[in-house]
């Protein structure tokens, strides 16, 4: 009796397929940031994680970067060759511009942005920039390992890049529009942008800290000795308006517009209205 053919493609390991993590970028907040700072020797990296904050940078675009790209009448710093090889041009605020005109005052006759300290070199390399700020970094407890790469390495929670994701964050939170935002970070695609909007979100906030915050002080009415808590009747809120809902969903990148286009259709049937 012949053997009956198996395929063999449905003999494999049966292994159940690991659903991707979702990651976000990790962001220095006010009081991190702050205290990197305090703890950053090197005048070079201090320059450096400045401009490299507050025109978000990549590491190798600020270590290439020559004094010949940076206008500091206009305010402006050109990127030569940046990510995926495209050029572009980032604004600096005049807070920045007038801590670059003092470095360039201290360095008048350098090429580079930020020289290198040995003979050979003509800028500081990446790799001399990241072992100095993992200094700052641990200096300031920051210093926190996460998971291993595939190569076995061990990642930590911050780095030099950390800077950049930051500054993305840091515009967003301060109302920056997300497409101008965008077009700072020289993102290809607005998605990319979107990520950053899943870590603070400050209207998110607001409308939390309005429902917590009610005219009858919610704290008062709590019986902390038996730790019952009295029915609190439901206060009217600008927020809750299914069509606001539905357009910051949208804005976030929660839905998509073809959902958003029917769920828009549905809450203004004659029926939904009615009942609402």
């Amino acid at each position: 009796m012949a053997k009956p053919r198996l395929n063999k493609k449905n003999l494999s390991k049966n292994k159940e397929t690991k659903k991707r993590r979702r990651k976000y970028p990790n962001v220095f907040f006010k009081n991190e940031m702050v205290a990197l700072f305090d703890n950053i020797d090197d005048i070079k990296i201090m320059v450096g994680s400045f401009l490299t904050f507050f025109c978000a940078l990549r590491i190798s675009e600020m270590c290439t970067l020559k004094w010949r790209d940076i206008d500091l009448v206009n305010g402006r710093v050109k990127i030569i060759d940046g990510k995926g090889g495209k050029d572009g041009f980032v604004k600096m605020s005049r807070d920045c511009t007038h801590i670059i005109k003092k470095w360039r005052m201290m360095n008048p006759d350098e090429e580079y942005f930020l020289p290198s300290d040995l003979a050979g070199y003509p800028y500081l390399h990446p790799n001399v920039v990241l072992r100095r700020f993992k200094i700052a970094l641990k200096a300031t407890n920051l210093d926190i390992p996460t998971e291993k790469n595939s190569a076995g390495n061990q990642q930590h929670q911050y780095k030099f890049h950390t800077l950049r994701h930051s500054r993305c964050t840091h515009l967003l939170n301060n109302g920056v529009p997300i497409h101008k935002v965008q077009h700072f970070m020289r993102h290809d695609n607005v998605d990319t942008t979107i990520n950053y909007t899943w870590i603070t979100n400050p209207e998110l906030d607001e409308m939390v800290e309005r429902v917590d915050s009610r005219q009858d002080n919610f704290e008062d009415r709590v019986d902390i000795e038996s730790m019952t808590t009295p029915k609190i009747s439901p206060q009217p809120s600008k927020f809750n308006a299914p069509i606001e809902i539905i357009k910051r969903r949208l804005a976030y990148g929660e839905i998509t517009r073809r959902e958003f286009k029917k769920t828009i259709e549905l809450l203004q049937t004659p029926k939904f209205t009615s009942e609402n």
